[in-house]
This record gives structure tokens, sequence and C-alpha cells, in this order.
């Protein structure tokens, strides 16, 4: 739309503004605070036109997650502090505090919201209204189907030299860089938020039932997840004994990593305590850290009362560890195209044939499980479980395309604060547990791999060997690493306690980043449905916030 450059078109200019972004279905104080920015910007132009006879063109522009007005006239270059000397708001104001006052409030509102330029004579005006939270899940969705079809014509189309060439020197080295970026803040990241968090708790007592009833509460969970694995395998007895003849050895690796675990109770225990300080961040062993971060809290919330220096410490260390995580996480859709992208160029399409069956089965299974996360929040939380997954299903995609607990758990943790209105206490205690101990989309996915296993090569699937497979199931899973591939690593320590080869593994480890990535979107939303139940126990919850 086009107007003069005339204060008497002022009040035209206005009314089209808003009444496009009213027929966008903007929130009246978008609307209200880009009208005010609108009319300052289209004084200005007026003032600054190269003529009597120019004209202000403005065009409003909506983009899922945004929506943008572009205002441009000829005349000479101005600025901010030029808006705030036409503002008629401060004219109109008799005295200079009022008009200070004023002026520092249009600085706050045209420094967010507004960008000038001065271009080729013209000046150019770029008023932003509104931008969706959702507006990086949106890139990122986009950048998730652009890398799966980029893949795809590349395994088509393009010659293996070229599609390994880009595997090797783009897709691969962004990618490993993004994870290398994530796994670089996950450690102090869960160091400080749980130390900060626990050292907020006055009263040992109170963080003692909190922590009982999250452990507690994501042991019941584990138990439900291996219940539904079994389920699922005798709904849908799959295992076709002539694959047996096309296990390879190609999985010698990973089974070189499975003997090396353990399905030791005791063991499991006694390694939650370290021997020193550093090695645990060396190797990124989560439950030692974890055992740093709450010895560490505990001791700074009972000498608060005299040194409080340190307390603030690990509050300030978590602030700078988020928002190294924020700046991390701006970049995601990049490491999302190139990840995907890699995924199915590396895919072997000959396995995705053989043991096709196996996907949709587990995936039936995490289904089933989300389900069932929903009930809990109606049942426990006493919450609209919908609400929920509205606002958490930005995080289960990012779960679902990095296959890692632990690369999502500070989009997770921001997840919780924000949009979930979850207290700190909270959240930031469970979460860096949950994304070591509770592995519930883990546990379905090896309890069936481990039954479709055991019909392939004829092992009887009896009580026996079901509850033999559920303890065993039950002890990796608080063990399992929260990253990627870190369940195949457990199944290959499960099969031979069966009389299952270990080497069977080599029939879905080409298929396993496809059931990796969801596996892991169940466990990081499980992680979130057992910290939602409890903040709403323990009234550490904004409903506001929830609710918004």
């Amino acid at each position: 739309m086009v107007f003069r450059a005339q204060l008497s078109d002022i009040g035209n200019a206005v009314d089209y503004i808003q009444n496009e972004l009213t027929k966008r279905k903007n929130k009246t104080k978008d609307i209200a605070k880009t009208v005010l920015t609108a009319e300052e910007v289209f004084r200005a132009m007026v003032e600054k036109a190269a003529s009597p006879d120019s004209v202000i063109s403005i065009r409003v522009t909506s983009f899922p997650g945004k929506t943008s007005i572009r205002m441009s006239c000829q005349g000479r270059p101005f600025d901010v502090s030029c808006l705030q000397e036409v503002s008629h708001f401060s004219m109109d104001m008799e005295d200079d505090e009022s008009r200070s006052v004023i002026h520092r409030l249009m600085s706050r509102v045209l420094d967010e919201h507004l960008s000038l330029k001065h271009k080729f004579g013209f000046n150019i005006a770029l008023i932003r209204v509104s931008k969706s939270k959702n507006s990086q899940l949106y890139i990122t969705i986009a950048a998730l189907f652009a890398g799966l079809l980029t893949g795809y014509l590349l395994k088509v189309f393009a010659p293996e030299t070229v599609t390994a060439a880009l595997c090797d020197n783009v897709f691969g080295p962004v990618n490993t860089m993004f994870l290398n970026a994530l796994k670089l803040i996950v450690a102090p990241l869960v160091l400080f938020s749980i130390a900060a968090s626990i050292s907020e708790f006055g009263d040992m007592r109170a963080l003692g039932r909190v922590a009982g009833k999250v452990i507690g509460t994501y042991f019941v969970t584990s138990i439900i997840a291996i219940a539904v694995g079994a389920l699922v395998w005798f709904i849908f007895p799959i295992g076709n004994p002539a694959l047996k003849d096309a296990v390879a050895d190609s999985a010698a690796q990973t089974i070189a990593k499975g003997a090396e675990a353990s399905t030791s109770i005791c063991d499991t225990i006694v390694g939650i305590i370290p021997s020193d300080i550093i090695t645990p961040f060396l190797k990124a062993d989560m439950l030692q850290i974890i055992f740093i971060a709450a010895i560490t809290g505990v001791a700074s919330g009972l000498v608060s009362d005299k040194i409080s220096v340190f307390k603030t410490f690990l509050s300030d260390g978590y602030t700078v560890c988020s928002k190294i995580t924020s700046l991390i996480i701006s970049v995601m859709p990049a490491a999302v195209f190139c990840s995907m992208a890699k995924m199915i160029i590396s895919m072997n399409i000959g396995s995705l044939a053989s043991v096709l069956v196996w996907i949709p089965t587990i995936y039936f299974g995490d289904v089933i499980m989300i389900v069932i996360y929903g009930l809990m929040i109606l049942i426990f939380a006493r919450i609209n479980p919908i609400k929920f997954f509205k606002k958490f299903y930005p995080v289960m995609l990012t779960a679902y395309a990095f296959a890692s607990s632990n690369s999502t758990l500070p989009y997770s943790m921001e997840t919780c604060e924000n949009s979930l209105g979850i207290h700190k206490r909270i959240y930031a205690f469970s979460l860096p547990l949950g994304a070591t101990i509770n592995m519930d989309g883990t546990c379905i996915a090896q309890m069936v791999s481990a039954l479709f296993m055991a019909k392939i090569f004829g092992v009887p699937v009896t009580g026996s060997t079901i509850l033999t497979l559920a303890v065993s199931i039950f002890i990796l899973s608080v063990g399992a690493p929260g990253v990627p591939g870190g369940a195949l690593v457990c199944i290959s320590l499960l099969l031979p306690q069966i009389g299952v080869p270990a080497e069977a593994i080599s029939l879905i480890m080409g298929l396993y980043s496809i059931i990796g990535m969801m596996l892991v979107c169940v466990n990081v939303t499980g992680d979130a449905v057992v910290t939602l139940i409890i903040a709403r126990a323990e009234k550490l919850i904004n409903m506001d916030v929830f609710n918004s």
C-alpha cells in the first residue's frame, strides 16, 4: 500500500496497518505496540522526505512464526533518536522528567522491534510485530525434511564418490561439531543446575522427599515400559528364522563395547562415587557428575548462612551455561539438516527390507507409552495432557532428530521453565537425573529387540526368559549412556543372556538410527512427564505460565 509523505495521511496509514494485523490475528498488545512504532516512523519519514511529492510504501508480511511491516520512503537518513525527538507523546509533555520517561520507553520498544536502514537514497524501516516461540521449531522441521529429501536425492542420483565426500567433509563434520558443542556444555550444565537447585532447598528433608518421589516415579515408568515392550511383542510376535543366515560379524565394535558393560547392581552403585573430580568430566560419566553436583549442592545449602557467595556462584554458573546452551541451539537447524542427510545416505537399503517389521513394532510400543504418559498427567497431575504435548512437542522433535538424551537436555530444561512453568528446584534436579536413569523408550526397544532375536534363533520365550530380560533391562537402563547408539550397546550385552549370539545385532545395526530417534523421544518425554507430576505435587509449577 502507498501513502503520501504528508502528516495528513498518518491516520489512513495507521488504520491500514491495524486492519492488516487484526486480520492476521496478532495479539492486541502487539498491534498497539506496532501501531505506536509505525506512527512515529511515518512522522520521521515525512520530515525527512526528499520532496512533498514523495510517497511512503507500507507492506505487511506474514511467515509461519512471525509478522513484520516494511516501510520505505525516499529521503534523508534518520535513526532512532530522531523518532524520539518527533514523538508526539513526548512533545505533549511539559516537564523534562516525563519526556525522559517517554524517551526511555520509546528506546526500549524501538530497539527490540525496529530496524532502520538507508539504501540508495531510501529510508527503509522493518518493524517486527511478533515472533512465535515456535519459529525455531518451524525452521528445524523444514531442515529435517530438507535433509531427508537431500539425502535421498544424493543417494539415488549422485555418484558414490560425491556422497562419500559430502558425508566426510560437510554433513559429518557439521553434525559432529554441533554434538561436540552440546557435549561440551552438558556436563557443566548438569553440575550447576543440580547443585544450584539443591542449594535452594533450605530444608534437607524437603530435598529428600522430592528426590525420593522423582527416583521412585522413574523406576515405576521404567517397569511400565518393560511391560509395554513385552506386551507389544506378544501382540505382534515378529522374528523370521530365515534371517538367521543373514547374521554378519560387522557388529564386532558394538559387541566389544557391550562386553565392557555390567548388569551388576553392586557395580552400578559403587561406580556412582568417583575416585577423583576430573575423570567423570573426561568420560562424561553422568551418574558420577550427578553425585558431585548433589553433594556440592547439599554442602552449599548447609553453609549458605555463613558463605552465601558460593551459592550465588552456582546460580550464576547455571545462568551462564543456560545462555551458552541457547547460543548453541540457535544453529540447530543446520545440524539437523546434515544429520538427516547423512543418515539417509549411510542407510543400508537391503537391511531395511529384511527387518522392516522390527521398526513399526517398536514405534507402536513407543506410541502406547506416550499415551500412558498422557494418562499419568491426567490422573496424577490433574492437568490436561493435550496442553502439555502442545508445549513440549518441539523438544520431542529435537530429541527425535538427534537421538541423544544428553544433547536434548538443555532444550528440555529451557522448555520446562519458560513454557511449562516448572520451578527450577524440580526440573534442574529431575531432568539431568532422568537423562541418566530413566530410559523408558530404551526399555521398550530392548525388550522387543531381544524377543525378536529370540524367535529368529529359536529360543523359547517363557516366563523365565521374560523375567530374566526384565531384570537385566531395568539394571541396564539405569546406566545406559544418553548418547546415540547407547541402547544398541546394551542390546549386545542382553542377547547372550537368553542364548542368542551377540552378533545378531548386525541385523538391526543399519536400521538402528531410525529406532534410536524414537526411543530417545520417549525417554525425554518421560523425564518431562515425571518432572511435571512431581512439580504439581510439590506445588512448584506456575499454572498461569502452563496455561498461557
